[in-house]
């Protein structure tokens, strides 16, 4: 019997340690996981999402192509020749007869300035083009970034409110007497908990989703560790200024800009096609057919517009003209009416940025502490301690949301003005901070 017990207690002793091993390798594994998570600040996110993009560097390629296209059209041309020998009969004489002919042509004045000038407004509407990706890229990067940030935030939140009912669940269940009432409170709380593990699972699938998104840009093996300011305030713009700003550096109007200039230059090219290009022509040879003689002759060759003057291609010319000007035009009530929108937007987001501020969020920590306390002492029904807590559950994700309108309709004013300066810009923002969340 003796030598059981210490046999079992042998048994015992080594199955507890090998149970504390296993626990201690699983935190060690969580912590040290946690401690290799890669942190990340706004301007890394940045200098991050432009590094990785496949999108900009075949844009550059792009550029690099149209380098090489411009010094093509400067090149010139290449010239030909002609060189024939053969037998010709003249006066019952035959005899050898040879040539060699030489052709260079040469442009019209102006025209190959013409086409290099046509590279060159496609390369200023490409540089448009490749601004306008590398500004969408840094700003997605952002707004998916504070998407999966806020996102977490809000998860962490809901699973702290499982913990919380679940403590109020063994508090009822350690009762020494359940009683009809703490028994339908029980059945109350495991429905709102079951409510609160999906929600749960919501802003799991939502985290994750974001973060995909986010990675998109910045292509990391793990998820990061974040550290984004969260805004008490926004910033002053003056609308008339920030307008103004808009139509001279929006992308979409720089790009209609380019249009025009480019169908300026095909209106030009146009009318100088009824003006042909030409070549000099050159010939020499010997004919010793009868009596023997050399020639040698010097000419213009070129192509006389009769028939076709090119009339057409100049009034295509000019309608694409016209057309690329009211293009511009619409572009610019575009992006005014854009801008207005989004400018009303973030006038509305700072309202409810200073509606739900920060200093809210220790409030609701320190309510529902005062929830707790006082439930566990019976003055508090459970009842009001749910509806509080669902109250201030609601306020909390309201404050996050808050937030989260916020840098959107702010990231989306900097879209429309071009603007590339964003964490110098976002400096501005009155008493920004990084909120430790609890």
């Amino acid at each position: 019997m003796y030598s059981y017990f210490l046999r079992w207690n042998s048994f015992s002793i080594k199955n507890i340690s090998i149970r504390i091993t296993f626990v201690f390798l699983v935190a060690y594994s969580l912590i040290y996981g946690e401690s290799n998570k890669k942190e990340i600040s706004l301007s890394e996110i940045l200098i991050l999402a432009e590094k990785n993009s496949p999108l900009l560097m075949s844009m550059n390629s792009d550029l690099e192509s149209l380098y090489y296209r411009k010094k093509q059209e400067g090149m010139t041309q290449n010239p030909s020749v002609t060189i024939d020998y053969g037998q010709r009969r003249a006066a019952n004489e035959s005899g050898s007869e040879y040539s060699f002919q030489f052709e260079q042509p040469i442009y019209y004045p102006g025209r190959k300035e013409l086409k290099q000038l046509l590279v060159d407004n496609d390369a200023k509407i490409k540089e448009v083009q490749f601004e306008e990706a590398n500004n969408s890229i840094r700003l997605n990067s952002i707004k998916f970034a504070y998407r999966y940030f806020i996102a977490d935030k809000k998860r962490n939140h809901v699973k702290e409110r499982i913990r919380r009912l679940s403590k109020m669940e063994t508090y009822i269940k350690a009762r020494p007497f359940i009683t009809p009432q703490a028994k339908t409170d029980l059945f109350i709380i495991e429905r709102r908990l079951l409510g609160l593990k999906k929600h749960f699972n919501d802003l799991e699938l939502d985290a994750s989703k974001n973060f995909e998104s986010m990675n998109f840009f910045l292509r990391m093996e793990s998820a990061p560790i974040l550290f984004l300011p969260f805004f008490n305030d926004g910033i002053k713009f003056d609308q008339a200024e920030l307008l103004k700003k808009s139509m001279n550096q929006n992308p979409m109007i720089l790009a209609a800009k380019g249009e025009i200039e480019k169908a300026k230059t095909e209106l030009r090219i146009a009318n100088l096609e009824k003006y042909p290009d030409y070549a000099l022509v050159s010939q020499i040879g010997e004919d010793r057919s009868g009596v023997s003689n050399r020639f040698f002759d010097l000419g213009l060759k070129f192509r006389v517009p009769v028939w076709d003057q090119y009339q057409n291609k100049v009034g295509s010319a000019e309608t694409n003209l016209e057309a690329k000007a009211k293009k511009l035009s619409y572009q610019e009530d575009l992006i005014r009416m854009t801008f207005n929108q989004a400018y009303l937007d973030y006038e509305q987001a700072k309202l409810n940025l200073r509606l739900f501020n920060l200093s809210k969020l220790d409030e609701i920590e320190r309510d529902l502490n005062f929830a707790d306390l006082e439930f566990t002492k019976a003055r508090v029904q459970l009842i009001s301690y749910l509806e509080l807590e669902n109250q201030l559950h609601e306020t909390h994700h309201a404050i996050l949301d808050a937030q989260l309108t916020h840098i959107e309709a702010f990231l989306n004013l900097l879209y429309i003005t071009n603007e590339k300066d964003i964490v110098g810009v976002l400096k501005n923002v009155n008493q920004t901070f990084e909120y430790n969340f609890k």
